[in-house]
């Protein structure tokens, strides 16, 4: 795991009325989180680092939205000088979630293997459907003639899910090399 690892929870998508609210769409399970945070680390697009920290003067939600008061943003153009920040928090202050379950961070890279000892691929992505997710993998060489192999997330198909040990087992559904 890199040293400086962040997870995005929010953005900020548009000022809230005229006193510097800003108006944030939650990217996680956990919009309650934004009640509990002291502060907040924004961060520009793909900046490996903060541009700053504000500490949350009050939260509250709207509609689908959270609306977040920071310390130090009075004014509407305070705010919108926030809009597409990105608020992150570090990987020690994730939320935990239950046993069995999994951030998709700690899914990208991992191995896929089969049953039957058939290494396919490294997951590249998680795909949310609603019904299930969906393994994105990326295959190794002369596994199939698919530039992606797609492995529905259901008991019945991945049987293990090992972070440590950096693989994901399954028992391939007949069909799905092809």
């Amino acid at each position: 795991m890199s040293e400086n690892k962040w997870i995005v929870v929010g953005e900020i998508v548009a000022t809230q009325g005229n006193r510097g609210e800003v108006k944030i769409v939650p990217h996680t399970e956990f919009p309650e989180r934004f009640f509990e945070m002291d502060s907040v680390r924004l961060f520009e697009d793909d900046s490996p680092e903060p541009c700053g920290s504000f500490a949350i003067e009050g939260a509250r939600v709207h509609k689908e939205a959270i609306i977040l008061k920071l310390q130090g943003v009075d004014s509407i153009s305070d705010a919108e000088r926030l809009r597409k920040m990105l608020i992150k928090v570090s990987v020690d202050e994730l939320m935990p979630l239950p046993p069995g379950r999994y951030y998709i961070f700690q899914l990208i890279g991992l191995e896929c293997r089969t049953t039957s000892g058939d290494k396919l691929g490294v997951i590249t992505d998680v795909l949310q459907t609603g019904a299930n997710d969906v393994y994105v993998i990326r295959p190794y060489a002369g596994v199939t003639k698919l530039k992606e192999i797609l492995i529905p997330v259901i008991p019945q198909v991945v049987l293990e899910i090992e972070p440590d040990d950096g693989y994901v087992l399954v028992e391939l559904l007949e069909g799905l090399l092809d």
